[in-house]
């Protein structure tokens, strides 16, 4: 069997300040037929998995594009055009060859006038190939689960944990999957429950609380005979669009009334938890001094609201701030987005003092530049190789970066590794690529909402996070929404399934 294969990807924040363009793409990861069957061995993705299966299967790969731009504002119309563009061209010379096509998606693609991307690519892509061959797609957990894009795929497969540790594996289930829709094997039958809850980021925890409840009762299911996956999504709260949200998909084979009574009751027992995935980050001053006077270390401090994986800048001076103004000692900060001051830093050379403005370059919701003090200590790799547990091997791209040491009061000490480009911190490898040993600093400070529990568990004496301003923070009430179904808890606490 020939399966054609393909990923366009982006989670997209409707009030991001970061644009989000063909280039977004064309300069973070764009590659083209047979470059993605030689996925990083060492990294852990959709695609990654799909290629390693796919002999074990007895299967043939036909590779088209692999398209995926950091989390940012809504694509702009024409780059979603090109895109799609591009992926129809190649699909069409496939046209009559192919047994079945897989597409990864994040399921939280917008565009400037289209709330419902993901779906409207794949309705073009059914258009090429026509109806009767399979098309499976696969989407992460933050995923807004439309009916429509429930609808227009053979199937939709999502992963089963957040964290999600290990992508590839969701890459290989969704390709054996299409084997066995393409052979006869299964028929799905799919089933969807929109949930108006607004579930934080910070929330969607899939080993602890409440949500682990919930997924371990969707596990119990998928395991039941002629049950092919039971799926919760805990959704993107900051789409601005209808389909923004929590959701449950359940697929049987062949079964869509059984389909539909498994995602009615796993949907109920989602809602009646709701108040449990409420999430108040500690006021900024107030986590600062616990960690200072913490007798244990480090204490890891994640700033809330801006978080890049979820479209923050990664230059919100809120946290930063906070260090240097309350005297923090033997603190360290990753990361700074700021490429004005790294070029200000190289320029002067390791081991000078340097006096420059940092920070909330795109805009000021995310705090003001805040003039430091302090000397460039370290000229960094700019790429780094995550240790794990998360996708570990995989490496992240932060253009060029430099550290600086920079002075607090009352003779306080931040070391700041300031780099090109944005990234959330969730893994303890963004310090030890810059010489800093993460263990041993009193203080961590990253910008991350949920990622960096499993990153820095291991070392951490205690884990906070943050209240400080972006377009990442878990109280919605912050946001202008003006096409979320309405109503939706939290924001209307009266809400009902």
């Amino acid at each position: 069997m020939r399966f054609a294969v393909c990923a366009i990807w982006h989670q997209s924040n409707s009030f991001s300040p970061i644009p989000t363009t063909l280039a977004s793409f064309e300069q973070h990861h764009y590659r083209e037929g047979d470059a993605l069957l030689n996925p990083d061995p060492a990294g852990s993705t959709v695609l990654a998995g799909v290629v390693g299966v796919a002999r074990e299967i007895e299967c043939t790969i036909i590779p088209l594009i692999d398209a995926r731009a950091p989390a940012g504002a809504p694509l702009d119309d024409a780059a979603f055009d090109a895109l799609r563009a591009r992926l129809c061209a190649r699909l069409e010379r496939l046209r009559g060859t192919i047994d079945g096509v897989l597409l990864d998606l994040s399921g939280g693609m917008l565009t400037t006038s289209d709330l419902d991307a993901d779906a409207t690519l794949l309705d073009a892509v059914r258009a090429v190939i026509g109806s009767g061959v399979p098309l499976v797609a696969t989407v992460g957990f933050r995923a807004n689960v439309s009916p429509r894009l429930l609808a227009i795929p053979t199937l939709l497969v999502g992963p089963s944990a957040a964290p999600e540790p290990d992508p590839a594996h969701r890459g290989r289930r969704a390709l054996t999957l299409l084997a066995q829709i393409a052979r006869g094997e299964i028929q799905p039958a799919s089933a969807l429950r929109q949930v108006p809850l607004l579930m934080p980021l910070a929330a969607q925890d899939t080993t602890a609380g409440a949500l682990a409840e919930v997924t371990a009762t969707a596990a119990r299911i998928a395991a039941e005979p002629g049950v092919v996956q039971a799926c919760v999504f805990g959704g993107f709260p900051y789409a601005d669009a209808p389909q923004a949200g929590s959701a449950i998909v359940v697929t049987t084979d062949g079964e869509p009334a059984r389909a539909d009574a498994l995602a009615a009751a796993l949907a109920a027992e989602l809602w009646r938890r709701r108040e449990h995935f409420r999430v108040e980050p500690a006021n900024l001053e107030t986590a600062i001094h616990a960690a200072m006077a913490a007798s244990h270390h480090p204490v890891v401090l994640a700033d809330t609201g801006d978080d890049p994986g979820a479209g923050g800048p990664g230059d919100g001076t809120g946290l930063l701030w906070g260090l240097l103004d309350l005297g923090a000692r033997d603190a360290a900060l990753a990361v700074m987005a700021d490429p004005e001051a790294v070029s200000r830093a190289i320029e002067a050379g390791v081991g000078a003092a340097v006096t420059l403005s940092i920070g909330a370059r795109r805009d000021r919701r995310h705090g003001y530049p805040i003039d430091i003090r302090g000397r460039v200590v370290r000229i960094g790799p700019g790429r780094v190789q995550r240790e794990g547990p998360l996708e570990a091997g995989a490496t992240v791209d932060l253009g060029r970066s430099v550290v600086i040491q920079a002075e607090g009061r009352h003779g306080g000490d931040v070391a700041i590794i300031v780099t090109d480009q944005p990234a959330e911190v969730d893994d303890v490898a963004f310090f030890r690529a810059h010489d800093i040993d993460p263990a041993a600093k009193r203080i961590l400070a990253v910008k991350s909402s949920l990622r960096y529990r499993a990153g820095f568990a291991a070392i951490a004496a205690e884990l906070i996070a943050v209240a400080t301003p972006g377009v990442t923070v878990p109280d919605f009430a912050y946001f202008p929404y003006q096409r979320l179904r309405r109503p939706i808890f939290p924001i209307d606490p009266s809400s009902a399934a």
